[in-house]
């Protein structure tokens, strides 16, 4: 294999040529490893010519693929300046970080009905039948026809059924493209639902195959956290009135971006508009499953991104006054609650091989 044409005006600084070639150029030889290990991308990065990279990533270039030398393209910037081009915009990465306002993430647990709904949700999403199932339902998915990027998700898409290797549908969801926003409003307004849904839901649905994947397939055994974990909140008053009552119970019906980070969270709730307060809720992770460091494969990484799965519940066991007001959540056992409704299998589906 030569060494393309793409990576040697990397290499040089030709951005003429750069700004030739990419409109003939698919993802996948965007993105290709070259005979010395490394991507175009890195070449750009490495020999420190800022506009090129800055032109490769608004292309769609991925940021997390790692070179021989075990680096990613961030890893071997040449200068600051161009590091800081690998980083998600602030207003993406608190759009991604911080709930705003009433949105589709909650719902108060009253008299339990909420946890049984979420109970039967996890119990009976089933993950896609295999990658090229993955592949078709959500190209096709009637959410993301219009969505911004699907060039870049398709490439995933792509990798994941070349690699039959299911972590690829989780490096989409790190991307910032219109994927994890839509994919986070449908499965919010399917959760949502009260009453067992049509159990046929499950089979055509592509949001909630993915919810399903990221949670019975062992491919995502290696990513299962528990510990610590932080998300920021701006929201009103009357808002506030959900999570200021210790004891209250709350399901998410949406994935959940936390950070490890303390820090990176309270960056993003820092600057509430009038009449808005900050929150920091900080959730308490115990079981595995339930939860992904993605930190090592995002195309974020410098977000220490933690992801909460939907369904989970939480019980809210501190409130603490101050700037920002600091809520304290406790994960509680949904495997219980699955067992109560006579599902015993959860678990076991760990060891499934899909």
């Amino acid at each position: 294999m030569n060494t393309s044409e793409l990576y040697l005006a990397c290499r040089n600084g030709d951005i003429d040529t750069v700004k030739r070639l990419l409109p003939s150029l698919t993802l996948h030889d965007i993105n290709r490893m070259e005979p010395n290990g490394s991507t175009a991308l890195h070449a750009a990065s490495y020999y420190g010519h800022y506009d090129i990279v800055k032109l490769l990533l608004e292309t769609g270039a991925v940021r997390s693929i790692i070179n021989k030398y075990d680096m990613t393209p961030a890893d071997e910037a040449a200068t600051s300046e161009i590091k800081l081009l690998f980083r998600r915009r602030p207003e993406e990465a608190q759009a991604r970080f911080i709930s705003t306002g009433h949105n589709v993430e909650w719902q108060k647990s009253a008299a339990g009905r909420a946890v049984k709904i979420a109970a039967h949700n996890l119990a009976y999403c089933n993950p896609f039948e295999n990658m090229t199932t993955a592949y078709k339902s959500i190209v096709q998915a009637i959410e993301l026809r219009d969505s911004k990027d699907m060039n870049q998700i398709k490439y995933f898409l792509d990798k994941a059924c070349e690699t039959n290797d299911a972590s690829y549908l989780l490096r989409a969801y790190t991307a910032e493209t219109d994927f994890y926003r839509r994919l986070n409003i449908r499965s919010a307004q399917l959760n949502a639902r009260r009453g067992h849904p049509d159990p046929n839901l499950y089979l055509k649905e592509w949001s909630l195959a993915y919810n399903a994947q990221l949670i019975k397939d062992p491919t995502f055994q290696r990513f299962h956290w528990t510990g610590k974990t932080y998300r920021g909140m701006i929201i009103t008053e009357f808002e506030l009135q959900l999570y200021n009552r210790v004891g209250n119970g709350i399901v998410n019906h949406a994935f959940l971006s936390t950070s490890k980070d303390r820090e990176v969270a309270l960056s993003f709730a820092s600057s509430p508009s009038p009449g808005e307060i900050s929150v920091i809720c900080v959730y308490t992770i115990t079981q595995d499953w339930s939860a992904l460091d993605i930190e090592k494969i995002s195309e974020y990484p410098e977000e220490r991104e933690v992801l909460i799965v939907p369904n989970m519940h939480f019980r809210i066991t501190k409130f603490t006054k101050g700037n920002p007001i600091e809520v304290e959540l406790q994960e509680e056992n949904m495997q219980e609650a699955m067992n109560e409704m006579g599902y015993l299998g959860f678990t076991d589906a760990l060891t499934k091989d899909y």
